[in-house]
């Protein structure tokens, strides 16, 4: 069983992985739209496919993540392994993002099951409701 699985997963790996890396082009072109968003770290192909770090200026992460999740958008404020330890990261700190931006930036991550589909409706999402966030946000 555990053969079949990983050739399941490895068989198409290449595939899977250029087929990431334009879901994580068009997302981060769409992103690129936004007014005051930083697209953090190396959002080409020198980065993973499968995750995009997003600063967005005026907007606490923990606002942005959950007006995201009242859309069914799922993201994460900090990384998987800092889940339980509300700290600025210390990977953004040492890449030199300011403290402003830190508490401001959102993780996005792509999955196998991702959809181009997906990717456009998280965008349009985040295009109605950013500038609501903005308005609303303390300055």
């Amino acid at each position: 069983g555990m053969a079949r699985a990983a050739e399941m997963i490895y068989g198409d790996l290449d595939r899977e992985r250029e087929r990431l890396y334009e879901l994580k082009e068009a997302f981060c072109g769409g992103v690129r739209q936004i007014p005051d968003v930083i697209l953090n770290g190396h959002p080409g192909r020198d980065g993973a496919p499968h995750v995009v770090s997003v600063s967005f200026r005026g907007i606490r992460s923990e606002v942005l993540l959950h007006a995201l999740e009242d859309k069914g958008i799922y993201v994460s404020a900090g990384s998987a392994c800092a889940a339980r330890k509300p700290q600025p990261s210390a990977t953004l700190q040492a890449m030199g993002i300011s403290g402003e931006l830190l508490g401001s930036t959102v993780r996005f991550s792509f999955s196998v099951f991702t959809t181009m589909e997906e990717i456009n409706y998280t965008l349009q999402t985040m295009y109605d409701i950013i500038p609501v966030l903005r308005r609303f946000s303390r300055k």
